[in-house]
Formats: C-alpha cells, structure tokens, sequence
C-alpha cells in the first residue's frame, strides 16, 4: 500500500495534529516523501492561509485575489505564525499588508467599503517607530472592533523590499497570493535571529524598534548583534547564506518559500521550492566584517529588479 494512501486512512484529527506539529520546511520535507503528502500540506497550509486572514474579513478569497492583481504581500506575525509549527506559534497581533504606492487604494477601500473597517491613522513618511525604513512612503491604520490592519505603502518597485529592512532577520517573512516565504528559516524555525545591522550602523534604532526587538526575546527569540553568536566565525567569515555580507535574492537557495498549488513534490524539498517571480528582490544585511572588527563593514541595501 503506498505510504500517502496510509496516512490518507487516519482520521482528519489525527492528521491535523500530524502536520500542526510540524513547521515550513518539515511540511516541505513531508510533502517531498509522495505526491499524496504534497497535496496533503498544500491544502493544509492553504486551509491556514484562509484561517488567518478570515480572523480580519470576511471576503478572503476577493483579498487574495487582491493582493495577487496588486503583487502586495502579509508579512509581520501573521506571516512568522504560518510558517511555524502551528503548536506553539506566536500570536497573531494584527494584519500588516505591504503594498506599492500604486496599488494601495484598492486595498484600502476593499477594507473600508467591503469590510466596514474605519481609518483611524493615516501617515505620510511615518515618524520614527515601527515603519520608520527608508522605503515607507505611507501607512494607513484601520480598525473594526478589535480588530486591527495596517497598510503599509513602499515608495519601492515591490511590496516585498522594505521586509529586508525589518529590525531582525525572525520577521523577514511574507505571504502572498502565490506562497508563503521565510529569508532565514535555519534561524528563525530555531527561534533565533540576528539584529539587522543597519539599527545600529545607520541610525535607526529608536524606542519603537527596540521595544519590537524585547517582544520578540519575550516570545522566546534569541537575537543576537553578532554573527559568531548564531554561525561558526572561527577565522575567517563562512559565505553562507546567513552571513549578513551575503548578498540575497527570494530566489536564491537560502529561504525556504511553499507555492501554492505547485506540480508535485520534486519542487518542494526544504531548500528548493521555487519562489519565482517578474522581479526579485535582492538584499544585503551588511554591517562589520566578520573576521575583523576594525574593516570596514558592508553597506546595507535592498533594491527590486
């Protein structure tokens, strides 16, 4: 009997609690073993897309549809909830939906006219705080109840960009229309990360950011300002993946990205599931030179192609 037809025979509990247990690049692996167990995780994760986002509105299929014609993305808790295992993850806070300048006015009436939501900030170039990168161009804040969105415009050629500039690497994470995407899955599935060096190399460490940092210690994150303390830095810098001077793409190997809906489990091992898309987004973290502390260090950037 093949294997996938034998976990096909559990009851759909069991199964559940199977694949809860597990996180991102697990699933990935678990979909690699049988095309039975590849469409098993993508209904799974696309059930927990829908589970999200149906906890902000009630029309989710009209705001996927709208985040796929916009090429706009979910990042912040939402986005590192889905990628983890679904016992234990962090708590959802509220929808932060990245778009560009011109596309943000469709989400927002889709929030305010379809889904009753009122604007209760509206800020351009935001101050110093949470969306204080250098990409932000706006940022709505709407509420229905107790329930809270916040849609943050990019004055960047993608939705996606400003995400690499986040204050630690544990959050540089998204969802989209077309899949779900982690930049350092080997940190951020071992609840650790690094602390982007650009908080302190470029001035941008405020009260906000670094009350965002202690929420995330709090929740059990080990961040870290030096690289030696998350990858072996012995004597020379190792050009991984997660070296900050590595210079980064969402299509290279390093992330660990779930497409929806993909051929089969070929394309979907840990480290291989494609991410494709008309422009990447290329990254560097920058900062110091691992091996020696007086160089120079790197320069920070994040740019669309």
């Amino acid at each position: 009997m093949p294997k996938g037809n034998r976990f096909n025979d559990l009851c759909k509990e069991l199964r559940d609690n199977i694949l809860d247990s597990l996180n991102i690049t697990d699933l990935s692996l678990f979909a690699s073993a049988s095309p039975i167990f590849h469409v098993n995780v993508d209904e799974y994760l696309y059930r927990r897309r829908l589970i999200t986002f149906a906890r902000y509105m009630n029309d989710v299929k009209r705001f996927i549809g709208l985040l796929q014609s916009s090429s706009s993305v979910v990042s912040g808790s939402s986005a590192l909830n889905i990628i983890q295992a679904r016992q234990g993850a962090v708590e959802i806070n509220d929808l932060d939906v990245y778009t560009t300048l011109p596309n943000f006015e469709e989400l927002v009436h889709f929030f305010k006219h379809s889904e009753g939501y009122k604007i209760m900030g509206n800020f351009h170039r935001p101050p110093p705080g949470r969306y204080n990168n250098t990409g932000i161009a706006k940022l709505l804040r709407l509420q229905k109840d107790e329930r809270k969105v916040d849609i943050i415009v990019t004055n960047l050629a993608s939705a996606v960009a400003p995400i690499f500039q986040f204050h630690n690497t544990a959050i540089m994470n998204f969802i989209s229309a077309e899949a779900i995407f982690c930049a350092y899955p080997v940190w951020t599935l071992n609840m650790a990360g690094l602390i982007h060096p650009r908080m302190y190399k470029q001035n941008a460490t405020n009260l906000a950011t670094i009350s965002g940092l202690a929420k995330y210690m709090k929740r059990g994150f080990n961040l870290c300002s030096d690289i030696n303390e998350l990858s072996p830095h012995v004597s020379r810098c190792i050009k991984t993946y997660n070296c900050p001077h590595t210079i980064r793409s969402t299509n290279d190997k390093g992330k660990i990205a779930w497409v929806f809906g993909n051929a089969g489990p070929h394309h979907s091992s840990s480290h291989s599931a494609a991410y494709i898309e008309t422009g990447a987004v290329i990254w560097c973290l920058g900062g110091d030179q691992c091996e020696n502390e007086e160089a120079a260090g790197a320069p920070s950037f994040v740019f669309a192609t």
